[in-house]
């Protein structure tokens, strides 16, 4: 039909270009080209079959073929008829009708075209029928006369195995609509209608939108510590421009040491905003619980004195005085404040003790000029041994289970004047120091028969 159709155009052409000739050149005749279509100036070759197609659907699917057997556009008529050849082809409704009387199977699949009965939605395919196996693809093609099955099991039509159909598998509907999948991206898993939507710059849910329910609102920023000011919202979002940040517990967000996640200073301020000030920090003086004494087993004759440091304070040394024969003939003891202060970059959990001079025990004995002796700078008495010789102890602070102690270390240094008593050497306890002396004393002569010991605790901010 298109063979005909073009030898009447061209007859045509050649009949109405020839009068033209006469105005020209007689010895250069005009020859329509050999690409004219059968209906509007010159034809192209043909790409596609569907760039063949003459109208008609009963005789078959025109070729593209560009080459032998093909016109001069390229195009080649159909092999066969457009029906198999148990079918009827209407050319009104482009349809192939299986004549039942044939036995209404015309693809010969065993299953009968659906209007003889049976069961096949398309009789001129034998690969369609209600046993087949739906396959993927997006020509629509319904390979198991089933609508709504898109693909085969397993991956054929997913993938990434979450449940969900890749967009790629339709089928053609009664209606003329065509029913696809709805996985946007069957590689990833967690990209599928129902995901939840989060900020990462894909559209997890196939909704054609991004990010749009994983947006947060932020908040500015100025000190730039990494919280944001609740009262000062700067937008929406999932990725916080400079100057904001998606957490809004600062409380102050001028100064970049307040924040949640600062430590704590002790200075009376709330630097970790949690509405507490100065938690963990000490909480009054350092006190000291009864403790240990010792030894007391020698008596020098006279007046029993048994004198203790003011509370918060603990030995450190001794004044004393001897005749020329070496005896001891007073004595007096040498207090210290004991504090704990934090460390130089004041932050709780972490201090150091420090030791300013307290009071002076009564002078014991003869009323004569003492000579002093005093442990090292940050030690405290923690022993008393023969000849009145003091053993000194480094104090620091030690975290235990119930909050801090003064925990001292074993005695390192050794002061005193020498002399008879005590007889015997004492050690405070372990955590504990010496905060007093006890002995007897006279007008002429003293004695020190032992220390008193006590452990000093330390009360924290909650």
């Amino acid at each position: 039909m298109r063979a005909s159709r073009s030898a009447v155009l061209v007859s045509f052409l050649l009949v109405t270009l020839a009068p033209l000739s006469g105005c020209g050149d007689d010895d250069v005749p005009v020859v329509p080209s050999v690409d004219a279509g059968p209906l509007d100036g010159p034809r192209h070759l043909c790409v596609l079959d569907d760039d063949c197609d003459d109208g008609v659907f009963c005789n078959g699917r025109e070729r593209c073929l560009r080459g032998a057997g093909a016109g001069p556009d390229g195009c080649a008529p159909a092999v066969a008829s457009a029906c198999l050849p148990m079918q009827v082809c209407v050319e009104v409704d482009q349809a192939c009708v299986t004549d039942c009387a044939t036995g209404g199977d015309a693809d010969g699949d065993g299953h009968p075209a659906l209007s003889c009965g049976g069961d096949d939605c398309d009789d001129g395919a034998s690969g369609t029928h209600p046993e087949a196996v739906e396959v993927c693809d997006g020509e629509g093609r319904d390979e198991d006369c089933d609508p709504a099955t898109l693909a085969g099991p397993g991956a054929d039509g997913d993938g990434d195995g979450d449940g969900a159909i890749r967009v790629a598998c339709c089928n053609a509907q009664a209606d003329g609509t065509r029913l696809c999948g709805d996985d946007c991206a069957d590689s990833q898993a967690g990209i599928h209608p129902g995901a939840t939507e989060v900020c990462n710059a894909l559209d997890d849910d196939c909704d054609g939108s991004v990010d749009e329910e994983g947006a947060t609102p932020f908040y500015a920023d100025v000190d730039h510590d990494g919280y944001g000011d609740a009262s000062a919202p700067a937008g929406t979002g999932c990725r916080p421009p400079y100057g904001t940040s998606l957490d809004a517990t600062d409380c102050n967000d001028l100064d970049a040491a307040v924040s949640p996640g600062a430590r704590e200073v002790c200075d009376g301020d709330d630097e970790t905003c949690n509405g507490r000030i100065d938690e963990g920090c000490p909480l009054g003086p350092v006190s000291f619980a009864a403790g240990g004494s010792g030894p007391g087993t020698v008596g020098s004759g006279g007046i029993f004195f048994d004198d203790l440091c003011p509370v918060g304070e603990a030995l450190v040394g001794l004044a004393t005085a001897s005749d020329v024969g070496g005896a001891l003939v007073a004595v007096s003891g040498l207090c210290a404040s004991v504090a704990v202060v934090a460390n130089e970059m004041g932050t709780p959990w972490s201090y150091a003790v420090s030791l300013t001079d307290g009071a002076r025990l009564p002078q014991r004995g003869a009323a004569v000029t003492l000579s002093e002796a005093r442990c090292p700078a940050g030690a405290l008495v923690a022993s008393i041994g023969p000849g009145l010789v003091l053993g000194c102890a480094a104090a620091s602070i030690v975290r235990a289970a119930d909050g801090y102690a003064l925990l001292r270390a074993l005695p390192t240094d050794s002061i005193g004047p020498g002399g008879a008593l005590p007889a015997a050497a004492y050690v405070c306890p372990l955590l504990e120091v010496a905060r007093g002396l006890f002995g007897y004393a006279g007008a002429g002569a003293a004695g020190v028969d032992g220390v008193r010991c006590g452990a000093p605790t330390l009360a924290l901010r909650d």
